[in-house]
């Protein structure tokens, strides 16, 4: 098999683009020839994993081989995005792949593209081991997702400061180091928000190391695809339920089984993403 990659290859601080970006090596690993940019006769699909941001590149590409089937990775879909134009064409796609059901719903709600179209191709995260000898708890929550226009922005704010807690807002201002020090370093995680793609996937890293997670049950938050049961929720549009999960994980004191934990992410590996990437080329085929 041989792939067209579409893929900003400059630039790569963006959790997005840097995980894209290394799938470039996975493929050649799996002995998928890949052609970075470019496209030649011999290439079965035009694949951009690195979404909307390289739409320009993936539209040049296929104009020039019309006949390659293409695939498109959309990693989200708001109602307030203004990528309009860009999501229309999108639809012109053989198949678009999305990192959870969420993202489906909204493509097919405000574009209209059928869900036989559509297929979830959950991400990886990642994971690392922590520094500590034994489990570290500051006594602080950790909202791992940057600042957006969501219903649900600062409930958290709200929620913690009513009860006494800290807490801390990622929004990218955290080098690496110290970005891993605040998930292994915290009392628990927690996306307040209603809408997401994948509710940060700084919460599967998070699980790894044995921090709880606590999420909206809105059909439109896409870390319970990744999560199922395994994550708390809080009743979406319920103020009041959301400070109590808040006070409860808080005040949790259970024995976490790390090993079980662990073992049950290996199905977000980096390895088993480009199983499951390559499984569905194969589909097309």
């Amino acid at each position: 098999m041989k792939i067209s990659y579409i893929q900003n290859t400059t630039e790569l601080k963006g959790t997005e683009t840097r995980i894209t970006f290394n799938l470039i090596e996975k493929f050649r690993e799996y002995g998928i020839e890949v052609l970075v940019n470019e496209c030649d006769d011999n290439c079965n699909f035009i694949l951009s994993m690195n979404g909307l941001s390289q739409m320009n590149r993936f539209k040049d590409v296929s104009e020039k081989f019309p006949d390659k089937k293409k695939i498109m990775y959309v990693w989200d879909c708001y109602p307030w995005t203004k990528y309009f134009n860009e999501y229309e064409w999108v639809s012109n796609c053989d198949q678009i792949w999305v990192p959870s059901n969420a993202v489906a719903l909204r493509l097919n709600e405000a574009y209209n593209i059928p869900f036989e179209k559509i297929k979830p191709i959950k991400c990886y995260a990642e994971f690392f081991e922590s520094k500590y000898d034994s489990a570290v708890n500051d006594g602080f929550v950790y909202h791992p997702v940057r600042k957006y226009n969501d219903i649900n922005f600062e409930i958290l704010d709200n929620a913690c400061n009513e009860l006494g807690i800290k807490f801390f807002r990622s929004n990218h201002s955290l080098s690496y180091s110290e970005y891993k020090n605040k998930v292994l370093s915290c009392s628990f995680l927690v996306t307040e928000y209603m809408e997401a793609s994948t509710g940060g996937l700084t919460l599967l890293e998070g699980y790894y190391n044995g921090k709880d997670v606590l999420i909206s049950d809105s059909i439109y938050q896409g870390a319970s695809d990744y999560f199922g049961d395994r994550a708390y929720y809080f009743k979406q549009g319920d103020y009041e339920d959301f400070k109590n999960k808040i006070k409860m994980l808080y005040e949790k004191q259970d024995t976490i089984d790390l090993e079980d934990r662990r073992n049950w992410c290996k199905q977000y590996t980096i390895d088993a993403m480009m199983e499951r990437i390559i499984n569905s080329l194969k589909e097309l085929q």
